[in-house]
């Protein structure tokens, strides 16, 4: 069994009406994406449909995307001043830092069900997305139903704040799909590639999220994926006034919960299933990405804010008074309140996430020794 490109691009033609990808890097990804999934991934029945599946759609989006903004150039007037970007692995406080933020009524976000389905449909209302957030609402559903530990390693909600990787997806130049399958060719592939177009792209898609949306204009977006750790002097250069938030725990604990994340993620789609090649992978591909932000934000000091995870954990507010004061806003009693709100409403969110650093192939020394530029500078030190 194989995904054939062709097919797809014409399935996608015909179910839209329209043939314009935007930039052709997008279509030349699209392209290594299913050479390296036939060739590498090695998936089962079910991972061929579920890419074929979430291929199609990438495609169907970025198609009505690319129309949205010929046929709405209005949509490019939209002002995105000064975002807000968090940046960090995951288990770093990353999540609870953006939902939080994001609960200020002063802010927006991209929610997931957006990320799935940021393209309005041919018959939608503006402003009335019910048919998106429904299809945004199933699709979270089926995959907890498909891996209920997906819920402990990462809060799953469709009408919640979420990782704007979910936009950057549709460029075919994302990690993705690495996270979910083996392919180092494309893997490799994209981090060849320049993504100042992608980040180009991804403003784009913020400005036509904001237009959507009547009132989020007066809104201040805040953005958030660990996915930027490895571009972000391209995030600087598209979005000059972004104040980046980096949250840091040690990679002793960060590394291992992202390889088994993945490999969670993995192990339903192939025939090859290798958590330790897959924690591996993501060892040497987080230092890599943390040495490049480490050099950039060295740079750009005053676009920084490090936040230590062990403080943000034990006394969030206090960190985000600290964040208010970075951002030049005011930590008003209506932001207090919305935030002490969302704490109480998800309090119980994630559950206990147990993983080793052995079932993964990993130990202590090595990842200390890999990461200790990042060590030196930054755990302890936040």
């Amino acid at each position: 069994m194989s995904l054939d490109s062709n097919l797809i691009l014409q399935q996608a033609i015909e179910n839209t009406g329209l043939n314009d990808f935007g930039d052709e890097i997008f279509i030349e990804g699209f392209h290594k994406l299913v050479s390296s999934i036939n060739n590498e991934a090695s998936l089962n029945e079910v991972g061929f449909q579920a890419q074929e599946h979430r291929i199609l759609g990438l495609l169907i989006n970025l198609l009505r995307t690319v129309d949205a903004l010929k046929n709405n150039p209005e949509i490019l007037e939209q002002d995105i001043i000064s975002p807000i970007v968090i940046v960090g692995l995951p288990r770093t406080g990353s999540t609870m830092t953006h939902r939080l933020l994001a609960s200020d009524p002063n802010h927006t976000a991209m929610l997931w069900w957006e990320g799935r389905y940021p393209a309005v449909l041919p018959n939608e209302v503006r402003g009335n997305p019910q048919e998106r957030m429904q299809l945004g609402e199933a699709e979270v559903a089926a995959v907890v139903e498909a891996s209920p530990e997906a819920l402990k390693i990462h809060p799953w909600d469709f009408n919640g704040a979420d990782e704007e990787i979910l936009l950057i997806e549709h460029t075919f130049l994302s990690t993705v799909p690495e996270s979910c399958m083996h392919l180092p060719s494309y893997s490799t592939w994209i981090e060849e590639q320049d993504h100042k177009v992608v980040y180009e792209f991804l403003k784009k898609q913020i400005q036509y999220l904001t237009w959507q949306n009547p009132g989020r204009e007066q809104k201040r977006w805040v953005l958030k994926s660990p996915h930027h750790l490895g571009f972000i002097d391209k995030v600087l250069g598209v979005f000059p006034d972004a104040k980046v938030i980096q949250t840091h725990r040690t990679p002793v604990d960060t590394v291992p919960s992202f390889g088994s994340m993945c490999a969670n993620l993995s192990e339903q789609l192939t025939t090859d299933f290798n958590k330790q090649r897959i924690a591996r992978h993501w060892q040497d591909k987080l230092c890599r990405v943390l040495k490049h932000c480490q050099e950039i934000s060295s740079l750009h000091g005053d676009n920084f804010i490090h936040l230590d995870f062990k403080k943000m954990i034990s006394e969030p507010l206090e960190e985000m008074k600290k964040i208010y004061t970075f951002i030049h806003e005011d930590f008003a009693d209506q932001t207090e309140n919305a935030m002490k709100a969302w704490q109480e409403e998800n309090k119980h969110e994630m559950g206990s996430h147990k993983y080793s650093l052995e079932e993964y192939g990993l130990s202590k020394d090595e990842i200390e020794e890999k990461f200790k530029m990042y060590i030196d500078a930054y755990i302890g030190k936040a």
